[in-house]
């Protein structure tokens, strides 16, 4: 699926109030989640270049998303699910502009 329509999918579903004070990858999960929207946009508008260290945080999120996931109930494990899609599907988009 594109990015953008995994974006948009993403801002439509929402924040689960189950995600209140939780923690992910270091980071509060609604700031988390800012952090990763900010970053799609930058990317889709073109005012952004993803670069190493950028894609290291980005890969240390999806893991740390996937392992919150397991861990949790439904509505924190599809919110986690959904932005690990919005994750994966931004590293893919930044590796395919390298090549």
């Amino acid at each position: 699926m594109q990015l953008a329509q995994l974006w948009r999918q993403h801002l439509e579903a929402g924040y689960p109030h189950e995600l209140t004070g939780v923690e992910i990858a270091g980071t509060d999960a609604r700031a988390l989640d800012a952090e990763i929207t900010s970053c799609v946009s930058a990317l889709l508008t073109h005012t952004i270049t993803v670069d190493d260290r950028i894609e290291r945080r980005l890969t240390e999120i999806s893991s740390a998303l996937a392992d919150k996931q397991a861990a949790a109930d439904a509505p924190v494990a599809e919110f986690c699910q959904r932005l690990n899609s919005l994750v994966s599907a931004l590293l893919t988009e930044t590796r395919a502009g390298r090549g």
